[in-house]
């Protein structure tokens, strides 16, 4: 009978050591799970913030702009400030109701381009200019308007 009941207590005691690990085992994947999440998190803020701190530097400004039938011309420049490279520059035309929307290849620092394009806009009054940055997933991230400018 004696070694009956030693078998039994070791049965016991293997248990709670087997349970035990499981326990820290399921501790371990679960912090590992919350760092994978806290991680993608302060990354996603980290870089929101370094496009923000750009879109700050950069100064666009609409120029001139005109429509006629169909057919808009803006003309824009970016200023001095920021050395930093844009992605691109978005154009907005309004006419109070709806806009349209271009997207325009990069501007070096200190230069003029004029835009050209056809919009389906019925009687646009007015525009707005802003640089935009691609982020790491490819998405524009567009910087606050630059200017907005009324059709003369």
């Amino acid at each position: 009978m004696k070694g009956g009941l030693n078998m039994i207590y070791s049965r016991r005691g293997l248990s709670a050591v087997v349970t035990t690990l499981i326990i820290i085992l399921l501790s371990l994947v679960a912090i590992g799970i919350i760092w994978v999440v806290v991680n993608n998190v302060l990354q996603g803020g980290a870089e929101t913030t370094e496009i923000g701190a750009k879109c700050l530097q950069v100064d666009i400004k609409a120029t001139a702009a005109n429509c006629t039938g169909g057919t808009c011309t803006i003309t824009y420049y970016r200023a001095g400030t920021g050395n930093d490279v844009i992605d691109g520059v978005k154009i907005v035309l309004n006419n109070g109701t709806e806009s349209d929307s271009s997207d325009e290849a990069a501007l070096d620092r200190l230069a003029t381009k004029t835009a050209t394009f056809t919009t389906t806009l019925a009687n646009p009054n007015s525009v707005e200019i802003a640089a935009y940055f691609v982020d790491a997933s490819g998405q524009q991230q567009v910087c606050a308007a630059g200017t907005t400018v009324t059709f003369s």
